[in-house]
């Protein structure tokens, strides 16, 4: 009985010296380590899933956050593709009254077309030049395309100019080639109506129409329009023609004033 004591001692004390071993290496021991494995599977498997779910939302908010960016650089570079294209149109007109200006013993100045008359009834605009700069009453008003109007009024600093096509208009001009003369007047339309031409008279569509001078008004060879229509009523001593002019009124900037 007592071997058998003592051997059970000695097991006790051998084991008891083995667990120490054992934990001295590998820590505490820790009973449920075995399901440390299972659980971060578990939470490596769940974590892939959601990072599969967010990826497509993710993709696309950068998607769409380049598309913004794309879209602020490209109305950037149409604002200054527009500023460029603007700068350069005004250099050419610029330009056009300048070579008017070298060539235009009669020239006065230029102005800037600042607003346009307040009466619908009316075909007028206003420029920013008046007595202060050398401007007087019915000087012509031209571009490098053709005669404008005349100025009608004015103040020191302003005035205003009757268009070519406005009903209250007219004068003195002859047909380029055939040398025939008449009187044009506004319509209060685009086209014109050249005046006083015999019915006999022979004249061609197309051609030109520029000022005679002999109204003392205007001086003379301001190119103004092109004969578009030609009506011959049959009992009429006279022909309607219609002349459209060479400058557009309704799309003036610009405009250089010159005297009789």
């Amino acid at each position: 009985m007592p071997k058998k004591r003592l051997w059970l001692f000695l097991s006790f004390v051998v084991l008891s010296f083995v667990l120490m071993t054992y934990q001295s290496k590998s820590g505490v021991l820790a009973p449920l380590r075995f399901l440390t494995h299972p659980i971060n599977a578990l939470n490596n498997t769940i974590h892939s899933i959601i990072s599969s779910i967010k990826e497509p939302f993710r993709n696309i908010a950068l998607r769409d956050e380049e598309n913004r960016r794309l879209r602020e650089e490209l109305n950037k570079l149409l604002l200054e593709q527009q500023r460029y294209r603007d700068a350069v149109i005004e250099n050419i007109r610029l330009r056009e009254l300048l070579s008017l200006k070298e060539k235009e013993q009669r020239y006065v100045t230029a102005a800037r077309v600042i607003a346009k008359g307040n009466d619908r009834w009316s075909n007028t605009l206003v420029i920013d030049k008046g007595r202060r700069d050398g401007l007087g009453k019915d000087m012509a008003v031209i571009t490098v395309r053709g005669l404008v109007g005349k100025v009608s009024s004015l103040s020191d600093s302003y005035s205003s100019v009757l268009l070519i096509n406005d009903i209250n208009f007219s004068a003195a001009v002859r047909l380029e080639e055939s040398r025939k003369e008449g009187i044009i007047s506004g319509t209060g339309s685009r086209n014109c109506i050249l005046k006083y031409i015999p019915h006999e008279d022979d004249v061609k569509q197309g051609e030109a129409v520029v000022t005679s001078g002999l109204d003392s008004l205007f001086p003379p060879d301001i190119p103004v329009g092109f004969v578009s229509k030609i009506t011959k009523k049959g009992t009429s001593l006279l022909q309607d023609i219609e002349v459209i002019p060479f400058q557009d009124t309704t799309r003036l900037e610009e405009v250089v004033i010159v005297r009789r």
